[in-house]
């Protein structure tokens, strides 16, 4: 069993990476498919029914191990990931570029008035009002409309920018997830006596977590960038019951 743990964590990024590729074929081949999980609840809010066992079993996992979904699952999350990749690689930076600190903190908050928002128009109107807009629907032939499209080049172009660019801010399905992750079984934590305070973490952290200061586990898109670049195994990843501190 140590041996496959090993394997797992000496190929992190590498699974990640094949794992996501493999939802994002899937969500392109099939067309069609819906992974919105938005879009699931507004079909239960539009028509009634039990729409939703794919989105409940993903909420049981985002209470388990947090916003999995965003980091290993998500199509357009896979393609920012590999927007902000190319940058990094292209300019031959070594650290990722940071939106100050104190507009970060407030914009972080956006993706939740963007949730309500989309929910309430989804109810008052009885339309998909979040699939006209959204990025994604450019990819297939969901509901790609001309916004749809300018919104996608539009958060492309940030995520050059800035890393993640539309999941820190404006992702409703992220906000959502995000709630149901504020305080998950599995949480991601910083071994105080391992740590050297290098903040390698933080600077490699791709939705701007200050890991060495607090980890907000709604935020964290469970990546693991910061496991991965942490060179004393002080990034931990488990079951803690009993914190002191978000650290």
């Amino acid at each position: 069993m140590s041996k496959i743990y090993n394997f797992f964590e000496e190929h992190l990024q590498s699974i990640r990476k094949l794992i996501q590729l493999l939802f994002f074929v899937y969500f392109i081949y099939l067309s069609g498919l819906c992974l919105c999980v938005l879009g699931v609840i507004k079909r239960f809010i539009l028509m009634g029914g039990f729409y939703l066992t794919s989105t409940l079993v993903l909420l049981l996992l985002t209470l388990i191990l947090g916003r999995v979904f965003c980091g290993w699952v998500c199509p357009l999350g896979f393609i920012f990931d590999i927007t902000y990749r190319l940058r990094m690689k292209v300019s031959k930076l070594k650290f990722l570029p940071t939106v100050p600190e104190k507009i970060h903190s407030k914009l972080i908050y956006l993706k939740y008035g963007v949730l309500i928002l989309f929910l309430y128009l989804t109810y008052k109107l009885s339309t998909y009002a979040f699939c006209k807009v959204c990025p994604l629907g450019t990819l297939t032939n969901l509901h790609g409309t001309v916004i749809s499209i300018i919104l996608l080049v539009f958060f492309l172009i940030m995520g050059v920018v800035y890393p993640m660019f539309f999941c820190r801010y404006f992702c409703p399905i992220g906000a959502l997830l995000g709630i149901f992750s504020i305080r998950p079984l599995f949480k991601l934590k910083i071994d105080d006596k391992k740590c050297v305070g290098c903040k390698l973490c933080d600077r490699r952290c791709p939705v701007q977590i200050e890991l060495t200061k607090n980890i907000p586990q709604h935020e964290c898109i469970r990546c693991f960038e910061c496991k991965t670049v942490c060179n004393k195994d002080a990034v931990k990843f488990g079951i803690y019951i009993k914190q002191k501190n978000n650290k």
